[in-house]
């Protein structure tokens, strides 16, 4: 079924602070997480994530367990996982997980942001990058996608309830909460 709601068939609009640093979570060296590779050649998971018609969001989870979430508008929530063990655990079994999704069909060069609801994942390898384009809508999924899904939507699960925490000691980290289905 095509998705014909004009309001997402154009590109949402994104800040230059998000631009860079989206790039810099894509670009992240594997040399950084040389540690922490013991059987895999995946070292990190960005998906690009259309929240709304003017919000996209970017999830950047990496093999050591870091996780950390930048919005178009150019706020971030990072660094929760030197507080939350289970964002640090959420964050491993996602991208250990994403070698099983890497074909030489989905090996790419350029790192464009989706421009309807589908969400792109680039998955980084030592050997170079991968993209998934994946449906939300779990009725047009495949298993395949709905696993990967389901294994991001862990990650953002625990980055909300880590916002969350946050929010109730008085660390106001960020001003905008992780909105979950």
């Amino acid at each position: 079924m095509a998705n014909n709601n004009p309001s997402f068939m154009k590109r949402v609009p994104v800040s230059k602070p998000y631009l860079v640093t989206r790039n810099q979570a894509l670009r992240l060296s594997p040399s950084n997480f040389t540690q922490f590779m013991k059987e895999s050649t995946v070292y990190g998971v960005v998906v690009d994530m259309p929240m709304a018609p003017t919000v996209m969001t970017s999830l950047a989870c990496y093999i050591n367990g870091a996780a950390n979430l930048y919005f178009s508008n150019g706020n971030d929530y990072s660094g929760a996982a030197q507080r939350y063990p289970g964002v640090v655990q959420a964050a491993r079994i996602f991208v250990t997980n994403a070698a099983r999704f890497i074909s030489d069909e989905n090996r790419v060069n350029t790192f464009e942001l989706p421009n309807s609801r589908s969400h792109y994942a680039y998955i980084l390898t030592t050997k170079g990058i991968h993209r998934l384009e994946i449906n939300p809508i779990s009725s047009q999924q495949s298993p395949g996608e709905r696993a990967f899904m389901t294994l991001y939507q862990r990650v953002m699960g625990e980055l909300h309830s880590a916002q969350l925490k946050d929010k109730a000691a008085g660390l106001d980290l960020s001003e905008t909460l992780v909105a979950t289905r």
